[in-house]
């Protein structure tokens, strides 16, 4: 059977920027993506070109059918994050994508599986499917300016073996 995986902007946006989109699909087949997600892709940020994920094979928009408060959201997060969410619950998704901290706690409150983009380059790695992490950490931090603590670089080093 296959997985049931929602992504928010955040974890596409990092991939796309290493050119690692295509993990999606080798790890967890067809992505759904939330259609507040595909908007927010398709405005370039200070660091992020704009994207337009449906010219990609193995993304699937969806729109959140339930109004998020009452699937007890919180209605402080942002519209992406709010429909990921959303979505996650109503499709029961085996895994949420999603890298900021106030929406990864909302849906870990909520019982939701979530991963960000380290942990998806963690698990690429484990799968052999690309050679080193740090490198790649590296290039987050200082291309995208994606926060990573000193002692989270130290944590994904050791589990990467690096």
């Amino acid at each position: 059977m296959p997985l049931i995986v929602i992504s928010d902007s955040s974890p596409i946006r990092a991939l796309h920027h290493l050119g690692l989109l295509s993990l999606c699909h080798e790890l967890y087949g067809t992505v759904i993506i939330p259609r507040t997600v595909q908007v927010e892709l398709r405005r370039s940020t200070t660091t992020c070109p704009a994207l337009e994920i449906a010219d990609y094979p193995h993304f699937q928009i969806h729109v959140a059918q339930a109004h998020p408060l009452s699937l007890g959201i919180p209605t402080d997060l942002d519209a992406g994050e709010t429909e990921a969410i959303a979505i996650a619950i109503e499709l029961h998704a085996d895994l949420l994508l999603m890298d900021e901290r106030k929406g990864t706690d909302s849906a870990r409150h909520l019982g939701l599986p979530t991963i960000g983009v380290l942990g998806v380059l963690l698990e690429a790695k484990r799968q052999s499917r690309i050679a080193q992490v740090m490198p790649l950490v590296d290039r987050l931090v200082f291309d995208l300016k994606f926060f990573v603590s000193a002692a989270l670089r130290q944590k994904i080093a050791q589990l990467a073996g690096e």
